[in-house]
């Protein structure tokens, strides 16, 4: 979360010198590269060609490219922390997807850490945006809640029935796959004569290495590590860290951090220790590997 939670300042600073349809396929296929190198590393690149060959797969990286379309456009027309408060429902649509493909059973326990981990998320948020005179349109707020929803449908499909795959190999995979739709989207807007700017020059290609090569491409990784170790629900809660974060890289800059931003995290803090508070031989969300072309699920927060 300290990772992506780079890239929400640096998005909006590559984006003052990149149209955000150019952006988006450069922003996949670039961290997707960067992947695969640990991924022939790692000796798992006969993983990500089994990958490519199943047809499940392909639909959920043709969705996480859409998704990821979605969020670089809605973050051309937003600020960092409306962008970040719009996130912070993540949780819950990943509960209730949970709960509509019978992963996950909404209990008492669950929906306490969901208010307290929103709330929290949502609190830090809004002290953020006082004073800093800038509103997040509808159009772009719209654009980033179905960014939000598919990335967390194509994150509960990676995880629950891919669990068996290596991380680093679904992650290079999925966002080579991914870049393929903002292409498309790319190429039909040129064809259209939309006018897209770009820039390579010194400082901003210092932004784009740090903002894919680092902020995305590892956080992407330990993402769908994390995902499966404790379920997306609970995952998803941490990242309403992420206001928090945020704040406090702004505060390397001169920001000031308050008590309301504390009590935020807290309440995050809370919401999520309580979703993964289990006896001693249990976990929440926890998905063990299957054997290939089994589903797995998560187990239920009660």
């Amino acid at each position: 979360m300290l990772l992506w939670a780079a890239n929400f300042p640096l998005a909006v600073s590559v984006l003052k010198h990149w149209d955000a349809l150019a952006f988006a396929p450069v922003r996949l296929m670039l961290a997707g590269l960067t992947v695969l190198v640990f991924t022939a590393l790692a000796g798992q690149l006969g993983a990500a060609r089994q990958l490519l060959g199943e047809g499940r797969f392909m639909l959920a990286s043709l969705v996480f490219g859409v998704s990821a379309l979605l969020f670089i456009s809605a973050q051309a027309r937003v600020d960092a922390v409306s962008a970040a408060i719009v996130v912070s429902s993540m949780p819950i649509w990943s509960a209730l997807l949970g709960w509509l493909d019978g992963s996950e059973k909404p209990g008492l326990r669950l929906l306490v850490a969901l208010v307290l981990t929103v709330a929290g998320g949502i609190m830090t948020s809004l002290v953020s945006a006082q004073g800093t005179g800038s509103e997040g349109s509808w159009s772009g707020i719209g654009l980033m809640l179905a960014a939000v929803v598919f990335y967390v449908w194509y994150s509960r499909d990676m995880v629950l029935r891919y669990a068996h795959y290596p991380d680093i190999a679904k992650t290079s995979a999925s966002m080579l796959v991914a870049s393929v739709p903002a292409f498309v989207v790319l190429a039909g807007a040129v064809a259209l004569g939309h006018e897209t700017r770009s820039d390579f020059s010194g400082p901003v290609l210092v932004e784009i290495v740090l903002l894919v090569c680092v902020a995305i491409a590892g956080s992407a990784v330990l993402w769908l590590w994390t995902g499966r170790m404790i379920g997306v629900t609970v995952a998803a809660m941490h990242h309403n860290m992420v206001p928090f974060y945020v704040i406090v890289l702004a505060a390397l800059g001169g920001a000031v951090v308050t008590g309301q931003h504390v009590l935020g995290a807290l309440l995050v803090v809370a919401g999520a220790a309580i979703a993964q508070f289990r006896p001693r031989d249990r976990k929440a969300g926890v998905t063990q590997p299957v054997p290939a072309g089994r589903k797995t699920r998560e187990e239920p927060l009660r």
